[in-house]
This record gives structure tokens, C-alpha cells and sequence, in this order.
């Protein structure tokens, strides 16, 4: 669902044939702009995902708080005393062995979710939906065309993983929204405080395959929760 200006600055990508169980990249849709009506907003958030991260799924490097809510990076204290070379190698099919990054258990193949992050004070994220399919092994660029939707906050500047990257003139929330709607082939994502969107990802899902929230962080001392 997408609540946007008539005038979204829209980036078109070639189209190509695909069948049912091989979806592509679409295109890509900036908008920005009017604070959305409370009431479409209740109806947008409303009911919201119980997203659980999958511990199988995190980065070595990475830990995940009890509940499964929250991740942060482990200090080298951490790491190097619970994680010998080997430990450090990948254990599972779908394990992230480069970037720091960890998916939800439950994946979505069909109707509309939402589910917000906090995010305020930290200055390194990455938060947003990936399809089953898609790479995640090494450093590879998570990224439209390898089958990622996300947001990026990297020193400052907050930019959507286009490709090539589409870098958002918008300050950094402090609660972020996501909207993944799977029918409308859309991942949306919202300023929480101020009912805003910020940038919205057109594609065509596949319906042979799920697409799961995901997240990434850097920063040992605060961590990134799912709210």
C-alpha cells in the first residue's frame, strides 16, 4: 500500500518475461511527502506482524536477544570468547556469513504485514524484506537485483538499495514502518512519528516463494528491536 504525492519521481526498469514461480524486480517508486490520514494510517498498521528473528538465519557475529525481538553486534569480548574459526563457519542453508545481517522465522507468500523497528540514535542499519531464494553468503551487494527491498543508514545518510543505490533526502526516523504487501507486489516504508512515507519498492513477487523480513546492524552498543 502505497500513500504518496501525485508527482513520485517513478524509476522504471526493463521488464521481462517471467513465469509464475520466477519473480523479478519491477521497478523502483520514490515517494515522499503529506502526513497520512490517521485513520488510513490505523488501517495501514493495523494488524501488525509478530516478528520473531531466526537465530539459524544470524551472522555469527551477531546476538539476538532472548524473546527474538532485538539484535546487536557481539563486542570482541563476546565473540572471541563463545565462537572458535571453525564455529565461525556457515552452519545453515540460509546463514549470513558476510554482511551482519539476520531474517524473521516466518516468511510471506501471500496478503499484507507490518511491522515497525526502532531505530532512534543509531547511526548503521538496515532493515526491510528478502526473498527465500536470494544470496546470502559472503559480500555480496543485498541489493533489488539480487532480491533484497531494504533501507540503508550508513554514517549519517539514509539511501534505498537500488541498484544502483537511490540515496533519500530524509532525515533518519526514529521508528521505522514496514509494509510488505504481497498482493500489490510493494515493500513500503514509513516514518512512524510523523505518518510518512519514505520510500516504496514496486516488484513482482513470485508465489512459489516467501518473502521475510530482515535486518542488520553493526553497532555493539545499541541494538536494533522490532517493536
Amino acid at each position: 500500500m502505497q500513500m504518496s504525492n501525485t508527482d513520485n519521481n517513478k524509476q522504471n526498469l526493463p521488464q521481462k518475461n517471467k513465469s509464475e514461480c520466477d519473480g523479478s524486480e519491477k521497478k523502483s517508486v520514490k515517494s515522499r511527502g503529506w502526513q497520512i490520514p490517521r485513520k488510513a494510517w490505523e488501517s495501514l498498521t493495523r494488524p501488525s506482524a509478530k516478528v520473531i528473528l531466526d537465530p539459524n538465519t544470524a551472522n555469527p557475529t551477531l546476538k539476538l536477544s532472548a524473546n527474538g525481538r532485538s539484535v546487536r553486534t557481539k563486542t570482541h569480548k563476546e565473540f572471541n570468547s563463545s565462537h572458535s574459526f571453525y564455529e565461525y563457519q556457515r552452519k545453515h542453508e540460509n546463514q549470513y556469513n558476510g554482511w551482519m545481517c539476520v531474517q524473521a522465522k516466518e516468511g510471506y507468500s501471500t496478503g499484507r504485514h507490518y511491522w515497525e523497528v526502532d531505530v532512534k540514535g543509531k547511526c548503521d542499519w538496515r532493515v526491510g524484506a528478502v526473498k527465500e531464494s536470494a544470496p546470502r553468503t559472503g559480500f555480496i551487494n543485498l541489493n533489488t537485483a539480487a532480491g533484497y527491498w531494504t533501507l540503508r543508514l550508513q554514517l549519517g545518510s539514509l539511501m534505498a538499495l537500488t541498484e544502483p543505490v537511490t540515496k533519500l533526502n530524509y532525515a533518519p526516523p526514529a521508528k521505522l514502518g514496514v509494509h510488505l504487501d504481497m498482493e500489490e507486489g510493494q515493500v513500503s516504508f514509513y516514518d512512524v512519528m510523523k505518518r510518512i512515507n519514505i520510500y516504496t519498492f514496486n516488484a513482482e513477487f513470485s508465489k512459489c516463494e516467501k518473502i521475510y523480513p530482515v535486518f542488520g546492524t553493526v553497532e555493539t552498543d545499541k541494538a536494533l528491536k522490532i517493536i
